[in-house]
């Protein structure tokens, strides 16, 4: 009896002891570990990387501190910006690179914000599944879930050996949220579409679209209260094997889809918006060869509920390679309340020699028609060497010319033997693009290119981000990476909630 109550009491002994790391009157990086830390920061701006541990406590004191955590870390409110965990990917499948995250795309309505990304990134491509997350209160807390009948590794199985590309949106007259997923198999590819009333809980996909070579599916539904086609949905997406860029639409919340409508020739990253008139734009890429680093940004134009298009040219392209990452200079968009349409890219004109990649900002007031030339976004110095990349850009339904936008950036003159040190910042604008905040950075640790999983072209953390903005709240969605730990990855998409009006 003695020894068995011994070993009950093993059995439902705390977790190992608490680890306890204190900071120093100066800021720094704090860094936990795999036992659940009390991590004391000191009164400097610190930064704190307690996220892929246990459970951990813990507390900023004075200063403005940066903590990456997990959903379950107990944070103090002392802690200024703090980042979630949102993904965890517990698939084991041996031709995906695990732990890994990519891709967030996001969407909210009033202070509900629905995240989707791929899990599991495979290095030929696309992922085991797509996982969901979902915060009804601006991005504060959050809900895990999995995406059913996807892929293999759904549960339940789909058919689909892999998944990319996940894009979110809210149909308002529906109530029903919906998650694009282009999914790929040995002999084809398809978009199928996921349906959710709550964020959290998802149908089985409807099948949207198939062929050989479908590419850069976007969802996007006409809430527009004065809109002829309120309560229209639309999928956009490439169908490389018929160079077409392809429009489709649903009336009934994603249940059943139109037939398909070629938009344009193939263009990469199609990104729409629907203005208050029920007017579609959709801005992409139309670039000169696979590297997508010149070209032009285009838009097309609908103002009949996706039936016809017209194609204008929003401005020339040119980027820098931003090797050794995959990221590939894919414009950004949204639409404010008063109907100004912006267009963020990675472009390379503002510097000398097309030496680094700033962000730019082009605009359009009349429904997409025509364009105003493209303004830098001064994240940093035309005669630094600062390359920045792969944007998320938002703009507030509440206030007109209020923008976020998150991106990623490294220092290229401190690259060596091909390895980069990551980092993602965030910025504002009050005035629709003239002037901007000063940056502010998101991740506590930055993390070299080789702690990122491999895909086509490069390291990579996804073609996209994501920004939303909810309730009083802005979110922004995002890849971070700590050091791998046992042969595994430690990368995932996190958030921040940050007020709407920082």
């Amino acid at each position: 009896m003695r020894r068995l109550i011994v070993l009950l009491a093993l059995v439902l002994a705390a977790p190992a002891a608490a680890a306890t790391i204190k900071g120093t009157l100066h800021g720094e990086l704090l860094v936990g570990t795999q036992l659940p830390d009390r991590i004391l920061a000191g009164p400097g701006n610190d930064f704190v990387q307690a996220a892929f541990g246990s459970t951990d406590t813990v507390d900023c004191g004075a200063g403005s501190d940066v903590v990456s955590a997990d959903l379950s870390d107990k944070v103090a409110s002392n802690c200024e910006i703090v980042s979630r965990r949102l993904s965890v990917d517990p698939y084991t499948n041996a031709d995906s690179q695990h732990e890994t995250a990519v891709e967030p795309d996001t969407f909210s309505f009033g202070s509900t914000v629905v995240a989707a990304f791929q899990l599991g990134r495979r290095s030929a491509g696309a992922a085991a599944n797509i996982g969901t997350a979902v915060s009804t209160d601006g991005g504060r807390t959050w809900q895990r879930s999995l995406l059913p009948g996807i892929t293999s590794w759904s549960i339940p199985p789909g058919p689909e050996s892999s998944a990319s590309d996940p894009t979110v949106t809210y149909d308002a007259v529906h109530g029903v949220w919906l998650v694009g997923s282009l999914t790929l198999e040995p002999n084809g590819s398809h978009v199928y579409v996921s349906r959710s009333t709550d964020g959290l809980h998802w149908s089985g996909p409807v099948d949207l679209a198939g062929g050989p070579l479908l590419d850069k599916d976007w969802v996007v539904c006409d809430n527009g209260a004065t809109s002829p086609f309120r309560g229209r949905c639309y999928a956009e997406y490439t169908d490389d094997q018929k160079n077409w860029t392809v429009s489709q639409f649903s009336n009934d919340g994603g249940v059943t889809w139109s037939p398909p409508v070629r938009s344009s020739s193939t263009l990469v990253g199609t990104q729409p918006v629907v203005e208050a008139d029920g007017t579609l734009v959709v801005v992409a890429g139309d670039y000169n060869g696979a590297a997508a680093l010149t070209g032009n940004i285009v838009a097309l134009r609908s103002t009949d509920g996706g039936a016809t298009f017209t194609r204008t040219v929003v401005s020339i392209l040119h980027a820098r390679d931003n090797k050794p990452m995959r990221a590939i200079a894919l414009p950004s968009v949204d639409v404010d309340s008063a109907g100004k349409i912006y267009a963020v890219w990675s472009d390379c004109r503002f510097r000398s020699a097309c030496s680094e990649n700033d962000l730019v900002v082009s605009t359009s007031v009349d429904g997409g028609q025509t364009w105003a030339g493209p303004v830098r976004v001064p994240i940093a110095l035309t005669s630094s060497t600062i390359d920045v990349f792969i944007p998320g850009l938002a703009a507030d339904p509440l206030q007109p010319g209020h923008l976020a936008l998150v991106y990623a950036s490294y220092n290229s003159s401190a690259c060596t033997a091909g390895t980069c040190t990551l980092g993602v910042g965030f910025v504002t604008s009050a005035d629709g693009g003239a002037t901007w905040s000063p940056q502010r950075r998101l991740n506590a640790q930055p993390f070299p290119t080789t702690w990122l999983p491999r895909a086509e072209g490069g390291r990579m953390v996804g073609d996209y981000f994501s920004v939303s903005y909810a309730g009083d709240r802005v979110v922004p969605v995002f890849a971070l990476a700590a050091s791998p730990l046992n042969g595994r990855f430690r990368e995932a998409i996190f958030a921040s909630s940050l007020a709407a009006a920082g």
